[in-house]
């Protein structure tokens, strides 16, 4: 129950983080978001580290996590700038919800690299999330029944999360594969200070971010790092001790804390109607994770 807690817990600080980046740093366009959701978290984290290693805790480390690693880091940053550009240019309760397709997609990648297997009851659910993403541009049917299907390819948020949601299905279940040769605060402290720090020379490099201009708003860097870091840690503990699938799916409640967090902080509308989907969304992730 409390590992079920943590994702859940998870869930809630991703959307909080994704709430404040795009609060703080939209402005300065999604590059900027990228790296304020990927370099604070190491201020917090890298002392953990050490800290850890301090201690003799650093375990033998295996020929095979060297390369889980490196493949991770560049799959999580092409995720990362995906995931920070679907928030900048889409309302949040329209694009984040898109994530719910990454348990749908670990479905395969599970069985591929852990040889996890999903029964047929899967498909139930496989339908309810495609329905709520049908019904989440319920609004749109008024031009025709497609109209919320077509809604979906011009709100270019959606379209973004969807493809995170692809790459996350990968990277879920890789990251089980390293945190196994590892443990929980161990593999969660290393991984992602080293993702900060490679995410951010990548961008720095490719899109000419300052540093300094981030840093100028020392508050949005505080809160978006301090919030990720705590999703980091409940993220690693949840996952060690539950099935991929399933920590994905209890996790996958930040679809349901994204909507609300858009309607609180940004007014954004059609709440019911998005609420509304979501659940029905967050059903089908249940049914297909807890019931397959």
């Amino acid at each position: 129950m409390l590992y079920c807690f943590l994702a859940i817990l998870a869930g809630f600080f991703v959307a909080l983080s994704d709430a404040l980046n795009k609060k703080h740093f939209s402005s300065m366009g999604y590059p900027y978001m990228a790296v304020a959701r990927s370099l604070p978290p190491v201020l917090f984290l890298l002392p953990i580290f050490l800290w850890k290693v301090s201690l003799h805790h650093l375990p033998h480390i295996s020929a095979k996590f060297i390369p889980v690693v490196c493949v991770l880091l560049v799959l999580e940053l092409v995720a990362t700038l995906l995931y920070m550009k679907g928030v900048k240019v889409s309302p949040l309760s329209l694009s984040i919800p898109f994530l719910s397709f990454t348990p749908v997609f670990i479905v395969f990648t599970g069985y591929l690299l852990l040889g996890e297997k999903v029964s047929f009851t899967g498909a139930i659910g496989i339908f309810l999330i495609v329905v709520g993403s049908y019904l989440i541009n319920l609004t749109e049917v008024k031009k025709g029944l497609l109209a919320p299907i077509k809604a979906i390819k011009k709100e270019k948020g959606s379209l973004y999360l969807l493809e995170v949601a692809i790459i996350y299905s990968i990277t879920s279940v890789l990251g089980k594969k390293g945190l196994l040769l590892t443990d929980p605060i161990l593999f969660a402290s290393f991984y992602f200070s080293i993702f900060g720090i490679f995410a951010t020379i990548c961008i720095k490099v490719l899109y000419k971010v300052s540093l300094k201009k981030l840093f100028t708003n020392l508050k949005g860097c505080f809160l978006v790092g301090g919030t990720q870091t705590i999703m980091f840690f409940c993220h690693m503990f949840a996952l060690e001790h539950l099935e991929t699938a399933y920590m994905i799916a209890l996790k996958r409640t930040s679809i349901l804390f994204a909507v609300l967090l858009g309607y609180f902080m940004f007014r954004e509308k059609h709440l019911l109607i998005r609420l509304s989907s979501v659940i029905l969304m967050l059903t089908g992730i249940i049914i297909l994770s807890f019931w397959r």
